[in-house]
């Protein structure tokens, strides 16, 4: 019969206390109240780091600024552990045509979206992977998109002085 050894043992334990917060966790955000977006209830970020805080004390959760530009972001959050590992990441990009918000403040939303990704790869996503956020940006784009193409093919009908062809 194989020994088991004491930092065998206390890996264990550590591994079997981390999976039991995690359900604790996970059950507070499922209680807590989300957005309604097409039947699905998804949770904000700010719950979920609300919930992180709450039962990972000691975990960090960090942001690195890997592009930035006047137009368009990219960032990357880390979740780290008390012993300094990295548990998950999350990416994001933000271009500052796509919405209203990014006009001001796209730097901050990217930060947002990129915790939103750090913490769903982590555990605390709730019942979807894509923030309501990132949704309603995803939509805004793709109706941004529509009106592009909608605007060209009616300028395939005029010439370059407004009268129709």
């Amino acid at each position: 019969m194989t020994e088991i050894s004491d930092n065998q043992r206390e890996l264990e334990t550590m591994t079997i206390s981390f999976q039991q917060v995690m359900k604790q966790a996970q059950q507070r955000i499922i209680e807590l109240e989300g957005v309604n977006i097409h039947g699905k209830e998804y949770k904000s970020v700010n719950i979920r780091i609300k919930v992180f805080r709450e039962f990972f004390p000691n975990y960090s959760l960090t942001s690195d600024i890997l592009v930035y530009s006047e137009n368009a972001c990219r960032i990357k959050a880390s979740i780290i552990s008390p012993a300094h590992r990295v548990m998950a990441t999350g990416h994001a990009e933000e271009d500052k045509k796509t919405n209203h918000i990014n006009k001001t403040s796209m730097l901050e939303n990217c930060e947002t979206s990129a915790w939103g990704r750090a913490l769903a790869n982590f555990g605390l996503q709730g019942d979807e992977l894509a923030s309501a956020n990132e949704l309603e940006r995803a939509k805004a784009k793709e109706d941004a998109q529509k009106q592009k193409e909608s605007d060209e093919r009616v300028k395939k009908n005029f010439d370059e002085n407004g009268k129709q062809k």
